[in-house]
């Protein structure tokens, strides 16, 4: 056994390093190519010194094909100044701004072209979470931008260019804080509905003079979430016109408890076949509503034991990230959360019941020190098995005061090795110097490994390119509804190469404020094909294929 320190994560108070068994050389690597990359646009949310709340929680981004050219292009929303903000609360007419919101055509040779402009694509107010999806079945991928403010629904109109339509769809037109969104068909009509998490009433906050102090453990901070009123979050139902009707009370989806929303996922959490919606929240329980499947929910999350973590707590939830890292046919859970606390791992047992299984897993310990945000499931060295990732950084500037953590923090990667997460030392040393938020996954350069866009909550994105040296075999799927939405939000692929079985659904929601890759990707390890593909698509329907070549990317059309 051999013993070795994690270098990326030398940051840490001498009481929080850990040694970890790191068993033979991983093959997990990343390299920052964000400035080779032309990724470049300057994230800003409020001072350096985070007075307010709005100040700390980040912004989020989005893989997207908007022009249909087969490659993955990337949408990035930025937040903005304390003066704009509160033009914004008070209702002021807003001046103008070029920097809300960063759309960038993927070339196909390892660079983006910023075409915001020629896109027009605007936001006026403090961005937090990006969204990409088609919500109208025309074929063209449209944007959701949640704001402090008011949200814009852009629509592609399929030439380039993108005009907004919120209003004349049914949203919303009340100034709110609204942080992240989940698209998906829990009716199964075909068609995309769509939740919004709130986080603070913008009116429980004082907005004159200098800002409020409190302490948290002997330093001082910016005040809240806690002691503030929380936001209401929405859910539209889709008419299947182009517009939408808001339904959350009579949805059952009315957020009784005022929580601090994040984070929501549409995903059939009990195995019945409807999409059912998770929400993480900070400071609060989760919520896990149940899809009755006549148009209502039940919300649950105690009963199935996602609400709190496994020793009976309430957590300080920022993402979500859903995934079968254990390779036993169903789907599991993880939240990223407050420092000094560990991140969650709810194991399904049965179908909509789960159990805490971070220790068990690996999670516990390595996650105490890391406050996080964006997360997600992915096979980063396609030898078939989901590994893990969080953005992670402190909201408090001066947490360094503190003898347990530090606001400056690296991205992480988890290395899964037979449903055990081990810590990849220093996947990307370039990473470890900021304090990060939102982020997502996505094959952007198409040669099968997973790659990660992640925001500091000041500063300029990391475009992290995998680069793991590995010869493992893999596959990828881009599904094409018909019968069923367009983006098939919902389907689930069965895959069987080589004797192993492997499952993966088309979703939409998780991580934080941001939108991974839209296809779906299998690592194969040494197998050289697929022997079988089952597709389970959300109206029902189910279509088989067999003897796939691997190393691609396969586009597969609903069958009529």
């Amino acid at each position: 056994m051999r013993i070795v320190l994690l270098p990326g994560w030398l940051f840490l108070p001498v009481p929080f390093l850990v040694c970890f068994y790191a068993g033979d050389t991983t093959e997990i690597r990343f390299a920052n190519v964000a400035a080779e990359a032309g990724i470049q646009p300057e994230i800003r949310c409020g001072g350096p010194e985070k007075k307010w709340i709005p100040e700390a929680n980040g912004t989020g981004a989005a893989w997207l094909d908007y022009d249909n050219d087969g490659r993955l292009d990337l949408l990035i929303v930025n937040g903005s100044t304390m003066e704009r903000l509160r033009h914004i609360v008070s209702g002021e007419a807003l001046p103008p701004r070029k920097d809300g919101v960063f759309l960038y055509r993927n070339l196909g040779n390892g660079r983006f072209q910023d075409v915001t402009v020629d896109a027009r694509l605007t936001n006026a107010y403090w961005g937090t979470g990006a969204n990409a999806v088609d919500y109208d079945n025309d074929g063209f991928t449209d944007i959701l931008i949640t704001n402090i403010g008011i949200d814009l629904l852009f629509r592609n109109n399929g030439d380039g260019t993108f005009s907004e339509v919120g209003r004349a769809a049914g949203l919303s037109q009340k100034v709110a804080w609204h942080t992240g969104s989940a698209f998906g068909d829990p009716d199964n009509d075909g068609d995309l509905d769509f939740y919004v998490a709130g986080y603070v009433d913008l009116q429980s906050l004082s907005w004159s003079g200098a800002a409020p102090v409190c302490q948290y453990k002997g330093i001082d901070v910016f005040c809240g979430p806690r002691n503030l009123r929380g936001e209401t979050d929405l859910f539209y139902r889709n008419n299947g016109n182009g517009t939408f009707s808001e339904a959350t009370q009579t949805a059952g989806l009315s957020d009784t408890g005022r929580y601090y929303g994040f984070a929501a996922l549409f995903e059939d959490l009990n195995g019945d076949g409807r999409a059912d919606l998770f929400v993480a929240n900070d400071s609060c329980p989760n919520y896990l509503y149940l899809n009755l499947g006549n148009g209502t929910f039940k919300e649950a999350g105690l009963a199935s034991g996602v609400a709190l973590n496994g020793e009976g707590r309430t957590q300080a939830n920022m993402g979500v990230a859903a995934g079968d890292y254990d390779n036993d046919g169903d789907l599991d859970l993880l939240t990223t959360t407050f420092s000094e606390d560990y991140f969650p791992l709810y194991e399904q047992q049965k179908p909509g019941l789960y159990e805490d299984a971070a220790f068990r897993a690996g999670l516990g310990t390595s996650t105490v020190s890391l406050l996080g945000w964006a997360c997600g499931f992915a096979d980063f060295d396609n030898d078939g098995d989901k590994d893990l990732w969080t953005a992670n950084g402190h909201v408090y500037p001066n947490a360094g005061a503190l003898a347990t953590t530090s606001y400056f923090q690296p991205v992480a990667v988890f290395e899964n090795r037979s449903a055990r997460f081990w810590p990849v030392p220093s996947p990307a040393p370039p990473a470890a110097t900021q304090s990060y938020r939102g982020g997502c996954l996505g094959d952007f350069n198409d040669d099968g490994r997973i790659d990660i866009v992640v925001l500091p909550v000041d500063g300029k994105p990391v475009l992290l390119e995998n680069r793991s040296q590995t010869r493992h075999r893999w596959i990828g799927f881009r599904l094409r509804g018909r019968q069923s939405n367009r983006d098939a939000l919902g389907a689930r692929v069965e895959i069987h190469s080589c004797g192993k079985k492997q499952f993966e659904t088309v979703r939409n929601g998780g991580s934080y404020l941001s939108r991974n890759d839209p296809r779906i990707h299998f690592g194969l390890g040494n197998c050289d094909r697929v022997d079988a593909v089952t597709i389970f698509w959300p109206n029902g329907n189910v279509q088989r294929m067999k003897d796939l070549a691997v190393n691609r990317y396969v586009t597969i059309e609903e069958a009529r």
